[in-house]
């Protein structure tokens, strides 16, 4: 963005040049300076020009790298005037699957006895800044963990603190331990409210 602003002020110095030279080119002069004066004044003005259709082609360039990577993206969300690339999330399944325990008519088979169940969530809602993860609740920033993260539920109790209720997670992808703002996470169908 920078160098199309910086093109066009160099195309208005130039051309704030050709037109002192116009100036310049008067009658108080003599006619082969008059004519030197305005063929330099003349290629001020062109340059000026190239100036200026070099800023519009880059800013032409630009908007168009822009669409084309919009167009290569999900699809986009509307938020306050700005568009926002909607991120997909990922399936939420209860982990680990649970057998079903079955009737033993033999007692020196052992039964089925299930896991518990581990609750996952998904980091969603932050548009794109990701959610921080802080050592306490309203704590010291551990990390900051980008949209979709997937995340292990820790069993400890929410704690509500400053009209936010903070929950302690596990990361799935980096392992990291640490408490979260409760309204950015989407609970799989095995965890508890």
């Amino acid at each position: 963005m920078y160098i199309p602003i910086a093109l066009t002020i160099a195309g208005l110095l130039t051309a704030f040049v050709a037109y002192r030279g116009i100036r310049r080119g008067g009658a108080r002069f003599y006619t082969l300076e008059r004519e030197a004066i305005l063929r330099r004044a003349s290629l001020s003005l062109l340059g000026s020009v190239l100036l200026f259709l070099a800023a519009i082609g880059l800013l032409a360039y630009q908007h168009q790298q822009i669409g084309a990577e919009e167009a290569a993206g999900s699809g986009e969300v509307m938020v306050e005037g700005i568009a926002m690339t909607e991120t997909p999330l990922p399936d939420l399944q209860q982990f680990p699957p649970l057998d079903t325990p079955t009737a033993t008519p033999d007692l020196n088979i052992p039964t089925v006895t299930p896991t518990a169940l581990i609750c996952r969530a998904v980091v969603e809602g932050t548009f794109g800044n990701g959610l921080t993860l802080r050592d306490t609740p309203n704590g010291e920033e551990i990390t900051v963990l980008a949209e979709s993260t997937l995340l292990t539920m820790l069993p400890d109790e929410p704690v509500e603190t400053e009209g936010l209720t903070w929950r302690k997670i596990r990361s799935v992808v980096s392992g990291d331990e640490g408490w979260v703002a409760d309204q950015y996470l989407t609970l799989g169908e095995s965890c508890q409210q």
